[in-house]
């Protein structure tokens, strides 16, 4: 009978740890922003000067807006 409650403690403190790793590993990857969108990428870019309006134009024609 002792060994049970140690088997069932020893288990059940297992299953926690499984259970705070996986949910600390959710909240890991909810935290991150998804990439930005590649024209809003262009717009950065075209304000910075790394593109010209041309360029812009050609990539906003590409994605059909």
């Amino acid at each position: 009978m002792a060994t049970e409650s140690i088997i069932r403690i020893i288990l059940s403190i297992i299953v926690l740890i499984v259970i705070i790793v996986i949910l600390s590993r959710f909240r890991v990857n909810k935290g991150k922003t998804p990439p930005d969108d590649s024209l809003e990428v262009m717009e950065k870019r075209l304000e910075n000067g790394e593109i010209t309006q041309e360029e812009y134009d050609e990539a906003k024609r590409r994605r059909g807006k």
